[in-house]
């Protein structure tokens, strides 16, 4: 049973935002996630989405507690998250 992770990020700002989280890419992996998909909200450039493939769910619980306490991974972007484990139904 595969498992992903959806991801919603309000921003300061969404490009700032993608670029920081492009640069995380290395933690994520340590992580064992994958990007799946990106979005942003189409009416607005203060909300972002990612979906991520989980190959370690415990990991993958880590890496959002190390990206809540750490705002320079996001580069101070992010002042809201919500993560949700899902998997097809």
């Amino acid at each position: 049973m595969d498992i992903q992770m959806i991801c919603h990020f309000e921003v300061t700002d969404f490009d700032t935002w993608q670029t920081a989280f492009n640069g995380d890419d290395e933690a994520r992996r340590d992580a064992g996630l994958g990007v799946l998909q990106i979005w942003r909200d189409a009416d607005s450039s203060t909300h972002a989405f990612a979906l991520l493939a989980v190959n370690d769910r415990a990991r993958a619980e880590a890496w959002i507690t190390r990206s809540n306490a750490l705002s320079s991974d996001d580069a101070s972007t992010v002042t809201h998250a919500s993560h949700f484990f899902i998997q097809t139904a």
